[in-house]
């Protein structure tokens, strides 16, 4: 059980900061870089050479274009956020945020599916196709067989058919017991009424 839960730590952390550079990327690359600290980080463009040359053969104008990126980057912002949350569920949570945990991993991928979607279409639409295009189908598949290997806690690890004969079992012992009881009162009601 921890040892899953440390790989599900450590590919995480992985695909978080993957997401968040991935996202750096498509937000400054296409503007020559950004100036932090006397160095220019993200610079080189070569990344979005494709993704920029797709959009100029649709039609894009510049400021279409740096919509499209910041859609892009949102969404692997937004995946980056929902695995962020994801990890610290599943390795800091209780039971039920443990349970939790994963339906924020599938949120995770289905944000960096948005993400892929949009560049596929345009690099189809442009007939470009690049490394941002590898790079983000690359983030897609990871996560998606990240939140594949993800494992329930303990308790959710029964099958699906278990969980739901339980939960029947449990209604009809309550349904029974609630007769039994009607049943035991109408027996003292007959015993009381018989006894004057």
């Amino acid at each position: 059980m921890l040892s899953s839960r440390l790989f599900f730590t450590a590919i995480m952390l992985f695909w978080i900061s993957f997401l968040s550079l991935l996202a750096l990327v498509v937000t400054y690359a296409p503007q020559g870089g950004v100036e932090l600290a006397g160095l220019t980080l993200f610079a080189g463009s070569g990344l979005v050479d494709a993704a920029l040359a797709a959009m100029q053969c649709i039609g894009f104008s510049p400021v279409t274009s740096s919509v499209v990126f910041g859609i892009m980057a949102g969404f692997n912002i937004a995946a980056a956020g929902l695995a962020l949350f994801a990890m610290l569920f599943s390795v800091l949570g209780q039971e039920l945020e443990q349970r939790q945990a994963r339906p924020l991993a599938e949120g995770a991928a289905a944000c960096a599916a948005g993400s892929t979607v949009l560049i596929v279409a345009v690099s189809l639409a442009g007939g470009q196709a690049g490394a941002l295009l590898v790079l983000q189908l690359a983030a897609l598949g990871g996560l998606l067989l990240t939140v594949m290997s993800f494992t329930p806690p303990v308790n959710e690890t029964g099958s699906a058919a278990d969980g739901g004969v339980s939960a029947l079992d449990d209604v009809i012992a309550d349904h029974a017991a609630s007769h039994a009881a009607f049943s035991a009162q109408l027996a003292s009601m007959s015993r009381r009424g018989a006894s004057t």
